[in-house]
C-alpha cells in the first residue's frame, strides 16, 4: 500500500490561506479601516487644526446679564470644532436662573452658535421666586429688577395648581372690571384672594369655586360702585357671606378707643 506523500509546512499554510482567503481579507480590511478611523479621529480632534473662530450668542437678554452668561459658559468652551462639548455648554447655560432653555449648534467651518430662551415670569412666587407661563418656579435670588406681577403663594409642589386657579379667577372677575393682585393657598389648603384695592375674598377649602360664583352673582346688587369702601368678603358659608366695610372697622376702632379712655 503506497504511503501518503508528506506535505511541508509551507504547503499546509498555503492550503489554509486559500481556504480562508475571504475571511482573512475581511479581517485585514477591518483592521485597516479601524486604524484609519482612529488616525482620522486623532487628526480631527486637534483643536489647533479646526479652531473655533466665531461664537454667536443669540437671544433676548431682558433679565439675564450677558456678561454673567459668558462667564458661566466660558470654562466649557475648550476644544476645537469637533471636540468642544456642546452638552456641557448647554447645561452650564441652563443652570443660570433666568435661562429657561439653551441650544448649542456647530456651524461649519468654525462657528459655534448659542441660542437662549429666557424665563418669562408671569407671577411672583413667595418672597424671591417667580413662576413662568408653565407654572414652573425659578428663583434668581435677590434682584434689583422691578416687575409688576401678581403675587402667588402656596405649598411646594402646588405651583401649577395655584397659577391655573389664578387664571380662572382672573377670567371670571374680568367682566366686573376687578383685578386679582394676590392669590394664596395656605397650609390648610384654604384659598385667599386679594383684589386691586386690597379687598380680600375668603373662599376657604371646600366648594371654593361655587363660593366665588356667589360673589359674582351678588356683585351688581351689593358691591358695584362700593369697592373703595370694601375691606373683606367672607364667603365660607353654606348659602351666604359676611361683608366687612372700612366704615364699620373705623367705627369699631373709635368706640373701643373711647371705652379705653
Amino acid at each position: 500500500m503506497p504511503k501518503p506523500e508528506s506535505q511541508s509546512v509551507w504547503q499546509i499554510a498555503g492550503k489554509l490561506l486559500r481556504a480562508h482567503q475571504r475571511t482573512l481579507s475581511g479581517l485585514v480590511l477591518t483592521a485597516v479601516l479601524t486604524v484609519s478611523v482612529l488616525l482620522g479621529m486623532h487628526w480631527l480632534s486637534d483643536p489647533y487644526r479646526f479652531p473655533l473662530s466665531v461664537v454667536e450668542v443669540k437671544g433676548d437678554f431682558k433679565y439675564q446679564d450677558k456678561e454673567q452668561f459668558q462667564l458661566a459658559v466660558l470654562p466649557c468652551m475648550e476644544g476645537g470644532f469637533f471636540t468642544v462639548d456642546v452638552t456641557a455648554i448647554r447645561e452650564a447655560a441652563e443652570q443660570l436662573p433666568w435661562v429657561h432653555k439653551a441650544s448649542v449648534q456647530r456651524i461649519w467651518p468654525a462657528t459655534l452658535r448659542l441660542e437662549i430662551t429666557e424665563q418669562q415670569p408671569v407671577a411672583h412666587w413667595g418672597s424671591l421666586g417667580f413662576l413662568n407661563s408653565s407654572g414652573e418656579p425659578f428663583t434668581p435670588g435677590e434682584t434689583d429688577i422691578s416687575i409688576e406681577l401678581p403675587a402667588l403663594a402656596g405649598p411646594a409642589g402646588q405651583e401649577k395648581k395655584v397659577l391655573e386657579y389664578f387664571r380662572r379667577i382672573s377670567e371670571t372677575l374680568a367682566p366686573l372690571d376687578l383685578q386679582v393682585t394676590r392669590l394664596e393657598l395656605d397650609s390648610r389648603r384654604a384659598w385667599h384672594v386679594e383684589l386691586d384695592g386690597a379687598v380680600r375674598l375668603e373662599l376657604g377649602k371646600a366648594d371654593y369655586w361655587q363660593r366665588l360664583q356667589r360673589f359674582v352673582l351678588a356683585y351688581e346688587n351689593v358691591f358695584a360702585g362700593r369697592m373703595d369702601g370694601l375691606m373683606r368678603v367672607d364667603l365660607r358659608y353654606s348659602n351666604g357671606f359676611s361683608v366687612f366695610w372700612q366704615q364699620m372697622v373705623s367705627k369699631n376702632i373709635t368706640g373701643r378707643t373711647g371705652k379705653e379712655g
